[in-house]
């Protein structure tokens, strides 16, 4: 799948099911959203039609899509990302281009003439609200994601692998935040298709990697630097405000002062720090980001111990994961994860990306376990056909 696979979402109370009937008719617009500044790419920029839950998110490399039914021709159509002034386009302005380029203008932060957060303990204590909101912000009940996983390993410059799969998970509790054994069971998934780079030639062509997705749902679980039960093993810093959407976002970096599995979610790590972006409004946590070093990296997953494996160096992981809020629940919206490490003289680079496209909180379906190997044949008249462009539900 190229670097312009649509990315979509929709707060869904019945079907995941994309009308596939209705595609011919829709109207389509496609480009890649820039930095106004550097001209670097973005990636996660919400694009939505403005007082709906149709949209869309640009993936990793800024490319997006965006297919509605041509009622929506004069609809404004919003961009926006924490930290930059959102821009709104009417949907027909972006149609009639190949690919259109839209431009967002960082906003600097808002250190002169704000009150900041200030002390470390009162760090600590709007940590401690954000956590304590998390039921009545996240879902709180069962419920199903649906998503699009990628993940893409290179070694010396050059791609060797890679996976597209669509992914089913079913949260059997809803967003609570409780030891990590309750975590792990109440979550399952399964992967209803696949498309490999390759053909299938080896037992290494099924491995999933898809639990390291799981974890970096921060909020849903508890190894990371929101858990106020090991506060105290991190270094908060407040680095003021910014703004998304119009809110104010208060910006919170840490530092992880004893590394270990229980507080980064790594089974070796060296060093953990990020930066936690919190939308004052409602106490919210709309972006997570965390850079970790560690000793040793695990093909199979961030969180097991390696076995067998050749001396690594310089393994280095970074985790984003964004946040959206659609009616009146936020979700967990996409998370990348890029490492790399130095092997047998070879620099090994992988990228992982999820996207999340349906959310079901009605009679959720169940998956029993998790797929951790597949086997599955890829369907490529669904891929040809998948866009996952899905008209607004009422």
């Amino acid at each position: 799948m190229n670097a312009r696979f649509l990315l979509c979402f929709l707060l869904l109370a019945g079907s995941f099911s994309p009308a596939l009937a209705q595609e011919a008719e829709k109207i389509r617009a496609k480009g890649r959203v820039l930095d106004e500044q550097t001209n670097e790419p973005m990636a996660f920029v919400n694009i939505g039609l403005v007082g709906t839950t149709m949209g869309v998110a640009s993936n990793t490399e800024g490319y997006f899509e965006l297919a509605v039914p041509p009622r929506y021709a004069n609809h404004a159509t919003r961009f926006s990302a924490i930290g930059y002034a959102s821009r709104e386009m009417q949907f027909h302005e972006l149609q009639g281009n190949e690919e259109v380029v839209v431009y967002l203008k960082p906003v600097a932060y808002a250190l002169a003439d704000v009150k900041v957060v200030g002390t470390v303990d009162a760090t600590r204590r709007l940590l401690e609200k954000v956590v304590n909101n998390i039921p009545k912000n996240y879902i709180s009940r069962p419920y199903n994601y649906e998503g699009y996983f990628e993940r893409v390993v290179s070694v010396n410059g050059k791609e060797t692998e890679k996976k597209e799969a669509i992914v089913l998970l079913h949260d059997k509790r809803g967003y609570e935040r409780v030891d990590v054994a309750r975590a792990f069971t109440d979550l399952n998934y399964t992967f209803t298709q696949v498309r490999r780079g390759k053909p299938f030639a080896s037992a290494a062509d099924g491995m999933i990697y898809f639990d390291d997705v799981v974890t970096a749902d921060v909020v849903r679980h508890a190894r990371n630097a929101l858990d106020t039960k090991n506060s105290r093993e991190y270094r908060f810093r407040d680095k003021g405000k910014t703004f998304y959407d119009g809110d104010t976002v208060q910006v919170i970096a840490y530092e992880c002062l004893r590394p270990s599995l229980s507080t980064t979610g790594d089974y070796a790590p060296l060093t953990c720090s990020g930066e936690i972006y919190i939308k004052l409004k409602d106490l919210a946590v709309i972006k997570y980001v965390a850079t970790i070093t560690s000793s040793h990296f695990n093909v199979m997953g961030r969180n097991l111990a390696p076995v067998n494996e050749p001396r690594q160096e310089k393994c280095t992981t970074t985790m984003i994961t964004n946040y959206k809020k659609v009616s009146s629940y936020y979700f967990m919206s996409g998370a990348s994860i890029d490492y790399s490490y130095e092997t047998g003289g070879n620099q090994v680079k992988g990228k992982v990306q999820y996207h999340t496209t349906g959310v079901r909180l009605d009679d959720p379906l169940p998956v029993a376990g998790r797929l951790y190997y597949e086997q599955m044949d890829a369907d490529y008249s669904f891929w040809d056909r998948h866009t996952l462009s899905l008209d607004e539900v009422k």
